[in-house]
């Protein structure tokens, strides 16, 4: 009886490791894809949290790992507005005019940045967690990475894969606080593994 009471924890333990195993070596396949990735297109909800403020934007974004520029669909009193994102700098131009990018709390995150961020660290970002996780009734992988900012801050990001390797929805968490939440309407992948274009409508409005 004692072997058996033992027996069945240690069964346990070795299932959650194995499922730990099998997660991290997904997430890290879906790494390399984004590393191998020569460009994307991506439709996106942005919901950002400044404090008891909340504003939702709907964004289209063109994204190479060097270069992205990010377009404002909605609210429609911004639709237009665009930003060159290269990175490390942000420049929000509109009518040839420059704007206020909307920085938060100092750091270098803003809202138009967070999409093409969030590419960049799914590519570059260390694998802190990663594991299996039902959106509604899609079964997905999550995986959060993390990334050392301008100011050597660290930068927290929780993305949401398809069984296709696809973003789903993603959370950017600063100084302990989800400041941007990220859901991916459509999105358009290039030079994926093979150097292929692919396509897919991840089913939003």
């Amino acid at each position: 009886m004692q072997k058996a009471r033992l027996f069945a924890p240690m069964l346990i333990l070795c299932l959650l490791l194995s499922g730990c195993a099998a997660g991290e070596a997904e997430t890290m396949d879906i790494q390399e894809q984004y590393r191998e990735m020569t460009g994307a297109q991506a439709e996106a909800r942005v919901t950002c949290h400044y404090g008891e403020e909340v504003r939702e934007y709907r964004l289209l974004c063109d994204y190479t790992p060097a270069s992205s520029r990010v377009e404002v669909e909605e609210p429609e009193l911004l639709r237009g507005v665009s930003a060159t994102v290269d990175g490390e700098t942000l420049a929000l131009r509109y009518d040839d005019v420059l704007l206020d990018a909307g920085i938060y709390s100092g750091t270098q995150l803003s809202p138009m940045w967070a999409v093409p961020s969030m590419l960049r660290a799914i590519a570059e970002g260390y694998v802190l967690e990663c594991c299996r996780e039902d959106v509604g009734e899609v079964s997905c992988q999550r995986a959060t990475f993390e990334v050392t900012g301008t100011a050597g801050d660290k930068i927290y990001y929780a993305l949401w894969f398809g069984e296709d390797g696809l973003p789903l929805r993603g959370e950017i968490t600063v100084e302990g606080t989800v400041v941007y939440m990220v859901e991916f309407i459509n999105f358009t992948k290039e030079g994926w593994n093979d150097g292929t274009t692919a396509a897919e409508d991840l089913g939003g409005d």
